[in-house]
């Protein structure tokens, strides 16, 4: 009996992501790897051609014989959009099923918990989706992520001190975001990202050293969210006891010693001035607070080598400098650890801005590969 032209088997899903999974492949090694038969291959192979999602790349460049040709996915078959909204600024990132960045725009623009700020961001989404040709078949969804700690559905709130929500947060963005979208956290999302693109298997613990301190765990590209959804507020461990007041009310936390704005403040809140006048030497005064900074610092990062026993990555707008650095840092934390000396656990990380907004928006790629079948 002839098989329906149309009818996908259980192998469509399977097929996509191996080729997802392996950059370019060729029928027999897809057969081979998920142990099917050429046919079955074949067959889906012209389903994902004709629906757009993979294409005949070329020959594969084997030594002597026919030449196999290699399939891959069309990277912009499917997009998704990331918000990020902090204090001051609105970022919003435009990405492919490859997380190359298609699009982005950054905004000086203060957060106001009001429906004119929401019709704003509204319409600087339809501006980016009209100006790349971006209609509702190809969009997977829109992540808003925000410094807040949002509940297991994605659309409540459940804590929120850095920037001021209202209630019904998720019903007002709404009426302006004319997609399916959800809501998550900034730190998990950035952790996220940079899990995807580094394509991390082990286990992974984020620093987000923002304008505020968070975090995420991931044990391969899944996030550890805990029994209420904070794990990696790391921002909120104290490092010293009595110290200086948090904007959570607690004395001593991270958060009062390494956000980003201990550096920026002393250059009128632009952070890569105070690390340009840093790397220009001219300021002794910068570098023992930078080096008092990373002091502090190292005493976190110790602790959640012990907690986590992970790989550790330094984030957020903080650690996209810390390349300079890097060196002096580990051996900082060298010097707390009783355990070893070697430090190449801890590095930077690979996003250097819009780590958030990017993190928020794969989560749409990783559902839509999950059940690429159903679609």
């Amino acid at each position: 009996m002839k098989m329906d032209k149309t009818y996908k088997t259980r192998d469509y899903g399977n097929i996509f992501r191996l080729i997802y999974a392996m950059k370019r492949c060729t029928r027999q090694q897809i057969a081979e790897k998920l142990s099917i038969s050429l046919p079955t291959v074949t067959h889906n192979l012209n389903l994902l051609t004709q629906r757009g999602l993979v294409y005949n790349s070329g020959a594969h460049h084997a030594t002597g014989g026919r030449k196999a040709n290699l399939y891959q996915c069309v990277a912009d078959s499917r997009l998704a959009l990331g918000i990020d909204i902090t204090r001051r600024h609105l970022s919003l990132v435009l990405i492919n099923l490859e997380l190359q960045i298609v699009d982005k725009k950054r905004i000086r623009c203060a957060f106001q918990d009001s429906d004119a700020y929401f019709a704003h961001m509204g319409r600087e989404l339809t501006e980016i989706l009209s100006k790349n040709g971006v209609d509702g078949g190809r969009l997977l969804g829109v992540g808003v992520s925000m410094p807040v700690i949002v509940n297991s559905d994605q659309k409540s709130i459940s804590y929120a001190e850095v920037i001021n929500v209202g209630e019904n947060l998720y019903e007002r963005m709404a009426a302006h975001i004319p997609y399916p979208f959800l809501l998550f956290n900034d730190a998990n999302s950035a952790g996220l990202a940079e899990s995807w693109v580094s394509d991390s298997s082990g286990d992974m613990t984020y620093l987000f050293l923002s304008a505020s301190v968070g975090g995420a765990h991931m044990t391969g590209r899944q996030l550890q969210y805990g029994a209420n959804q904070r794990t990696g507020e790391f921002g909120h461990m104290c490092i010293v006891p009595g110290g200086r007041r948090c904007y959570c009310g607690q004395r001593g936390c991270l958060d009062a010693y390494c956000s980003a704005k201990i550096l920026s403040d002393f250059t009128g809140g632009n952070l890569g001035a105070f690390f340009e006048a840093l790397k220009q030497g001219d300021n002794p005064g910068y570098r023992r607070l930078f080096d008092q900074y990373m002091d502090y610092l190292a005493i976190a990062v110790k602790n959640l080598r012990m907690c986590y026993d992970s790989d550790i990555v330094l984030g957020g707008t903080v650690g996209a400098y810390m390349s300079d650095y890097i060196d002096v840092f580990r051996q900082k934390v060298a010097a707390l650890n009783p355990f070893e000396r070697e430090t190449g656990y801890i590095r930077v990380c690979h996003y250097k801005t819009e780590a958030a907004a990017v993190g928020s928006a794969i989560y749409y790629i990783n559902e839509f590969i999950g059940t690429v079948e159903n679609q």
